[in-house]
């Protein structure tokens, strides 16, 4: 089973991005864009959260290369709702070569901000071959601006939900739109997720699995500001610097449309570490989640019920030590034995309770095209 991989992102005390005006629309194309023989290129943004938001994480999974929830859970995504701001084209992407922060002067930002539900009905081929899953964003005046034999970091924000935000697909009347906008939230991921495994390992072979809920609503809102800076492009054929994965930036296609997609990979807020390979787990959730205001029978948690677990030691909802379990094959997946209570690492971030941890693992869901690493800014 393949996972995607994210090294640990530092977070950053750089200043936030100062407002600038349109500069193609008053004039102000920059000095790298001077020989008008060589401007052109048009560009498209779209979004999307991938096969795995739009189709969710089945159990069994559905091959040995799928990612699925090695503790036996399978999840499934009712809305992937985003705000998405400030998106920027900057000159100059390798400006530093340590730093991945710092790039040239901005040439374009084109401002939403923009709240799009991922997991609606997709008109844009998904980068990671998930089909029509990807939604274009109304950013559609970025032709001819750019010299075709530079490249551009590729920048853009999550931002919290206003009322006076422009709605993709998404109505004004939404009340999962109103109760982000309420609580200052730059994402909302709502789903359901079932326990689905049978003949599963734990790391204490007589904790009681079976006082767990096997059905569980989750509803996690995700607050403030993120930026994602100068992003890598898994479809530059450069060589990358060394220590990234690929090349930064994007370089406009002369003769056909270049896609810009800014992908969220929704796996972040089920990982147990933030420095190391990671594959998601559910139990954390199932053992903290409440019968209270459930539908239907099912047990329910949000991310503020999280907050008086500890990191160093995961407990169930009645203060229980919670240990390990895993569910596929130990090709797939090696449960952790020492010790045997679950504990997540935070690596050397100060992150005392799981409510933090979520938090800071999530900020760093947002890619380009794929799987192309940005820098992230935590505001």
């Amino acid at each position: 089973m393949m996972s995607r991989f994210a090294a640990s992102i530092p977070k950053s005390v750089a200043p936030t991005f100062t407002s600038v005006a349109l500069a193609i629309a008053i004039g102000g194309a920059s000095s790298a864009c001077t020989d008008n023989a060589k401007r052109g290129g048009e560009l498209q943004i779209t979004a999307s959260a991938e096969g795995l938001g739009s189709n969710g994480y089945a159990f069994p999974p559905v091959s040995a290369q799928a990612l699925a929830f090695v503790d036996g859970w399978e999840v499934k995504f009712e809305r992937i709702l985003v705000v998405i701001d400030n998106i920027r084209l900057a000159e100059m992407p390798d400006k530093n070569p340590g730093d991945q922060s710092a790039v040239g002067p901005n040439l374009v930002i084109r401002r939403g901000p923009f709240v799009v539900d991922l997991k609606g009905s997709g008109n844009a081929e998904d980068k990671g071959l998930a089909g029509e899953v990807a939604i274009r964003l109304p950013v559609d005046d970025l032709n001819g601006l750019f010299d075709l034999e530079q490249r551009y970091a590729f920048g853009y924000d999550l931002v919290p939900a206003t009322a006076q935000a422009k709605l993709v697909n998404v109505s004004a009347d939404d009340p999962e739109l109103l109760d982000m906008i309420a609580r200052g939230n730059r994402a909302l991921l709502v789903g359901h997720a079932e326990f689905k495994a049978e003949g599963c390992k734990s790391s204490i072979p007589n904790y009681p699995f079976d006082a767990l809920p096997t059905a569980v609503d989750f509803r996690f809102g995700l607050p403030g500001k993120v930026s994602y800076v100068n992003c890598q492009n898994p479809e530059n054929f450069g060589k990358a610097i060394d220590g990234e994965e690929s090349q930064r930036g994007i370089q406009m296609l002369p003769h056909a449309v270049t896609t810009a997609q800014i992908t969220l990979h929704t796996d972040h807020l089920f990982w147990s570490n933030i420095t190391h390979e990671n594959l998601p787990i559910f139990d954390q959730y199932a053992a903290n989640a409440s019968a209270s205001g459930a539908l239907d029978g099912r047990f329910s948690v949000d991310l503020e019920r999280l907050k008086s677990v500890r990191v160093s030691a995961i407990t169930d909802r009645t203060g229980s030590a919670l240990p390990w379990r895993s569910c596929v094959d130990s090709s797939q997946y090696v449960m952790p034995t020492e010790p045997g209570t679950m504990t997540f690492d935070p690596g050397s971030q100060a992150l005392t309770d799981l409510y933090e941890f979520v938090q800071f693992s999530a900020a760093s869901m947002g890619h380009l095209n794929a799987d192309g690493l940005c820098y992230v800014e935590r505001k």
